[in-house]
């Protein structure tokens, strides 16, 4: 029996190594989008928690532009903050690219 197994990896998994630096913020950014939902969630707070700020200051600038369109609603925050965290993934890739190319 041959098996033709190669040491290549697949495309995401080259895809996520070459553009390590915002795989790596995405990774941040839900982490932290699960540790909110988790704290609101599961915890009681005698007083209002500030724990929901954080992922919107981790995608900001965009996601503090787009929180002053109408609508208060959590899918409003959440298409806030995914939308920011994809905004600042790609702003990154390019920083990424833009370093890693080579000088002329």
């Amino acid at each position: 029996m041959n098996s033709h197994t190669s040491s290549r990896p697949s495309p995401l998994l080259a895809t996520l190594r070459a553009h390590w630096m915002s795989t790596a913020y995405l990774v941040v950014v839900a982490a932290v989008c699960v540790w909110v939902l988790i704290d609101q969630t599961l915890v009681s707070h005698a007083d209002a928690s500030f724990s929901g700020v954080w992922p919107v200051f981790l995608t900001a600038p965009v996601s503090l532009l787009l929180l002053v369109l109408p609508g208060d609603s959590p899918l409003g925050y959440a298409v806030c903050v995914a939308l920011g965290a994809a905004v600042d993934a790609w702003l990154l890739r390019r920083l990424e690219r833009a370093v890693a190319a080579p000088r002329r």
